[in-house]
């Protein structure tokens, strides 16, 4: 009974080992690898070998019979592996499936050849002419395009996972819903090109050339874009969280509803650009060129805007919760009805901008220039905007209570119906601004403020004595 006991549990321990052994081939196996499956093994009788111009052209021969009558035995699938065909004369060739893995094809002349769901994996086809040619599901997983020619290419649906195509041509291609995920096409033209619903994930189009390409809907997240140039490309629905986009050229782009969380657009040229709707959360745009851009109703919580230039920038009912908006310049800028709360800026200038209605308690900001700028109905509500330039704002029903505008300038400021129940004016200047129409004003609050004799006052306060000069001011530190 002992022994028979040991027996079994010596079998367990083995299916113990045995389990623990295959689980990782086991686990590895239930998900297809892109990296390694195109190392498959090639039987072909011209691996590594050139083929003499007479036998390439009977095997494409061959082939071209085999896929008009493939159950017939004495016609073949062209297979020709890891051959070395550089230079190859193919313009034309139906290589439709053929096996082509590991394939030489250095500056072969594919001209309007059918590779369509060939097999390529690995293949070098390095400054080729592929011109008008057809790679619909050709599988070019790894494989080197550097310098090619693709004017014109059709490849909807190819694979090319961690392909390299530094420098090649892909003018007035179509790639729709092909697979680019860890490709490098460095300094790669796209001009005009057509990659609707594409997968780019961590490809590398660092200086690349996407001037009019249609990328909608594609996933480019973690790409690489850095001074690429993406003029009039079209990028409505695109994915690029996470995309570094750093000197980039995107004028007169639309990523209309474009999805840009965290990505980096530091010193990005998107003037005139269309992000109606884009998801801009936690973005870089610092010392980017926001000028006349169209961002009404973009979420850019979060967002470093340093230095951004967005004059004339349209930003109706965009929201900037908690963004940074430091030295931004948004002169003559539309923002009303904007939520800027618990957003700061130190410098940053809205002269003559529209912020009607915007909505931007506990905001914070110092020094500011809001000269002539329109506010009405503003909520500042408990704002920090000490030592900001409101002269002749349109303050009317701005709600300013418990706000801080310690050292402000509101001299000529429209403040008809304004609230300051709680303001701290200490050193504000008043100089010619109508207060008879204010609510929650005190005697206490203005006597802390600075007025002068063109001040119009409620008509139960009194004017305070004259204000420290400048040079008896508390200076700051």
């Amino acid at each position: 009974m002992k022994s028979t006991q040991a027996g079994v549990c010596a079998a367990h321990a083995v299916l113990i080992a045995i389990l623990t052994l295959s689980g990782t081939p086991l686990a590895q196996a239930a998900e297809p690898s892109h990296v390694s499956s195109h190392l498959t093994s090639c039987d072909s009788p011209y691996k590594k070998k050139p083929v003499p111009p007479k036998q390439l052209q009977a095997i494409v021969t061959s082939h071209e019979q085999w896929l008009e009558h493939r159950e017939k035995p004495e016609h073949q699938r062209a297979n020709l592996c890891q051959a070395d065909l550089r230079h190859a004369k193919l313009a034309g060739a139906n290589l439709e499936r053929a096996r082509l893995e590991g394939t030489i094809l250095r500056q072969a002349n594919l001209y309007q050849s059918n590779l369509s769901q060939a097999s390529l994996a690995g293949a070098d086809l390095t400054r080729a002419v592929l011109e008008d040619s057809n790679l619909a599901g050709a599988d070019l997983r790894h494989a080197r395009l550097s310098n090619a020619n693709l004017f014109r290419a059709i490849g909807d649906e190819a694979a090319l996972y961690d392909a390299v195509l530094t420098g090649a041509q892909l003018h007035e291609s179509t790639f729709e819903r092909a697979h680019f995920e860890g490709a490098d096409l460095t300094s790669a033209d796209l001009t005009n090109a057509s990659f609707i619903d594409t997968y780019f994930y961590g490809a590398n189009l660092s200086r690349a050339i996407l001037e009019g390409t249609d990328l909608m809907g594609t996933d480019l997240r973690r790409t690489v874009l850095s001074k690429a140039n993406l003029h009039q490309a079209n990028l409505q629905g695109a994915l690029l969280d996470g995309a570094r986009l750093d000197g980039a050229q995107m004028v007169e782009a639309d990523l209309e509803s474009a999805y840009l969380d965290d990505a980096s657009l530091v010193g990005a040229n998107l003037r005139e650009a269309i992000l109606r709707g884009a998801d801009l959360r936690y973005a870089n745009f610092q010392s980017a060129d926001l000028r006349q851009t169209e961002l009404e109703g973009a979420n850019m919580e979060g967002a470093r805007l340093v230095k951004v230039n967005a004059q004339s920038g349209k930003l109706r009912m965009a929201i900037f919760y908690k963004a940074i908006l430091d030295q931004a310049d948004f002169r003559n800028a539309r923002l009303s009805q904007a939520v800027l709360i618990g957003a700061r800026g130190t410098g940053t200038i809205f002269t003559k901008a529209e912020l009607s209605e915007i909505h931007a308690p506990k905001a914070q900001f110092h020094r500011a220039q809001f000269i002539e700028a329109t506010m009405e109905s503003a909520n500042l509500v408990a704002a920090d905007l000490k030592d900001s330039n409101f002269t002749h704002a349109n303050l009317a029903h701005a709600n300013f209570q418990e706000a801080n505008l310690q050292g402000a300038t509101l001299s000529g400021a429209n403040l008809t119906g304004a609230r300051l129940d709680g303001a701290d004016l200490h050193r504000t200047t008043l100089h010619g601004t109508d207060l008879s129409s204010v609510s929650g004003l005190t005697q206490a609050q203005l006597d802390t403020a600075c007025v002068d004799e063109q001040t119009k006052l409620p008509a139960e306060l009194n004017r305070p004595a004259p204000c420290a000069s400048a040079s008896n001011k508390t200076p700051r530190r």
